[in-house]
């Protein structure tokens, strides 16, 4: 993307086909540029979004953390929506705060939160990792066993 936003490459060349999806389609961020705050604002960015609007159903634009660069403040005002992604016990409350306070103060159309939540305890019990027979499933161990990391009241609030 910003070797086209530079003028030195076309839509064509820098879009990423999937090459087992069709209609589905990359472009990748390119080298870092020295200024990207000032490519991201200028009208090739509208104009590459105006072409591929023509073409595609969906655009998904991905963009670095609000609060570690303008990037995402410019980008926020040409897009149709924004999902203001944030992860579950590590984003603080008044950074949260202030990225949704900056988002509408550009007046972007803020679609909502996503919850990025990611924990390692899934299930209520483990499975064992020893040696068996060949084509034998892996047995689940007793929950009740002394190395369980759950309780009755973990698999209740799961």
């Amino acid at each position: 993307m910003s070797s086209y936003l530079a003028g030195v490459s076309s839509l064509d060349l820098v879009t990423v086909p999937h090459p087992q999806i069709p209609n589905l389609v990359a472009i990748p961020t390119g080298p870092l540029p020295p200024n990207p705050a000032d490519l991201l604002s200028s009208h090739k960015l509208a104009d590459a979004l105006r072409i591929l609007r023509k073409e595609y159903k969906f655009i998904v634009i991905d963009s670095p953390p609000i609060m570690a660069a303008t990037d995402a403040v410019i980008l926020s005002v040409q897009a149709d929506g924004v999902l203001l992604v944030v992860r579950s016990g590590e984003t603080p409350k008044e950074a949260f705060t202030r990225a949704r306070d900056l988002l509408t103060s550009v007046k972007c159309h803020l679609l909502g939160v996503v919850l990025n939540y990611y924990s390692y305890r899934y299930y209520p019990y483990s499975y064992g990792y020893g040696p068996q027979e060949a084509g034998e499933p892996y047995a689940a161990k007793d929950s009740s066993s002394t190395d369980s990391h759950f309780s009755d009241d973990d698999s209740q609030s799961l």
